[in-house]
């Protein structure tokens, strides 16, 4: 079903359902533009390599009964050790539980409503910046109504010191440039605090992370977090986000725990989703195909 988009003609934008993206962006700890590894690409084409050669990540989200929308992301990258990529990622995020009534309060079906793409990243650097591209395909249903469209993106981002890193991205940009309900405005910066921290004799580190994002309407998005690595092998995170919804403000924290077995690196994070309305839910598993 993912691989089977229905094409209308002259859609140079994402359809108005991906918004539903919106879910799976409440559900991180680490600003979109600074995300890494493979499904990093997806929100940031220029976003953080890892040391693998070739590497692999799929997340899941899902959200309370209230909500009802459920959703996967996968990603596959290709890393070189000069600096570039190329990647490939999709995913779908559906809304559950819709179901179809005539005269009577008696189900006669379902409703399906889903918004999917397939996207294609690539990526170079010349010294501390790091540039990129992505291209996607769109599609969407709402029961008998179908739509589709094309985004690209771009990214970007610069390392000027060791402990230093800014970010930027665009996410479902229309290639038209019209229509842009849809489009999220990513900024970030992270800053390596504590590079070598001595905790129960095991060599830690904390980073401290902010990211902005602006979107139609003129909102804003605020979102301040920290990382804390032990070793290498575990990463807990936790951050707070400002978010605006019609006119009003709100919290939303969330946490994260991530550790690494081998060649695989397991994560579950939980946020309090979108204007307070239930828990999000995300579980990740990233894997080292190739060093």
């Amino acid at each position: 079903m993912l691989l089977v988009l229905i094409w209308s003609p002259a859609l140079a934008q994402a359809p108005a359902s991906a918004n539903l993206w919106r879910v799976s962006t409440a559900s991180l700890t680490t600003p979109p533009a600074i995300q890494d590894g493979p499904l990093g690409l997806a929100w940031n084409p220029a976003a953080s390599r890892e040391n693998s050669a070739i590497g692999a990540e799929v997340n899941t989200v899902q959200t309370s009964d209230v909500v009802g929308v459920s959703g996967f992301l996968l990603g596959v990258a290709r890393f070189f050790e000069n600096g570039a990529g190329v990647g490939f990622h999709a995913g779908r995020v559906s809304v559950q539980d819709l179901v179809l009534t005539t005269t009577s309060p008696t189900s006669e079906g379902t409703i399906p409503v889903f918004s999917q793409f397939l996207g294609f990243t690539g990526h170079a650097s010349l010294g501390p910046l790091t540039v990129g591209g992505a291209f996607r395909i769109h599609g969407a249903r709402f029961h008998f109504e179908r739509e589709s469209g094309l985004t690209f993106d771009f990214g970007a981002r610069l390392h000027p010191s060791e402990r230093l890193g800014i970010a930027v991205a665009t996410h479902f940009l229309p290639i038209d440039l019209s229509g842009v309900e849809t489009t999220d405005y990513y900024g970030g910066i992270e800053y390596l605090i504590a590079p070598s921290l001595r905790i129960g004799g095991v060599n830690t580190q904390i980073i401290g992370k902010y990211g902005m994002t602006y979107r139609a309407a003129e909102t804003f998005e605020h979102m301040g977090s920290a990382q804390i690595v032990m070793g290498g092998l575990l990463r807990f995170s936790v951050s707070a986000t400002r978010e605006t919804t019609l006119e009003s403000h709100g919290w939303r924290a969330s946490v994260a725990v991530s550790a690494l077995i081998g060649r695989y690196m397991v994560e579950i994070g939980r946020s309090n989703g979108l204007s307070d309305l239930g828990a999000t839910y995300r579980v990740g598993l990233r894997a080292t195909l190739l060093k």
